[in-house]
């Protein structure tokens, strides 16, 4: 299973990504998994492994990315322009 989220990683990396990696306070006392989040972003909506990965349990969402304008008459039209992959594994 590792190896579905090593390729996974991977193959998002040559996309380009944006991290975000928080350390519990289990771990900040020197116990305790690490928990951690990370963002991936894409042009169309992409499929991600949730399972058990080692000792970790990760999951994965897809997040539209919106672009919104308000048009002549005033009503506000939005538009997906993108799509974020988020993967939190604890």
């Amino acid at each position: 299973m590792f190896s579905k989220i090593a390729l996974m990683l991977a193959v998002t990396a040559a996309a380009g990504t944006t991290a975000m990696i928080g350390v519990s306070n289990a771990e900040a006392r020197g116990g305790g998994k690490e928990h951690f989040v990370q963002d991936y972003h894409f042009k169309k909506p992409m499929h991600g492994y949730s399972g058990r990965a080692g000792d970790y349990y990760c999951d994965y969402i897809r997040l539209p990315e919106r672009r919104c304008m308000v048009t002549a008459s005033g009503q506000e039209r939005c538009k997906v322009v993108g799509w974020t992959l988020r993967q939190t594994c604890y």
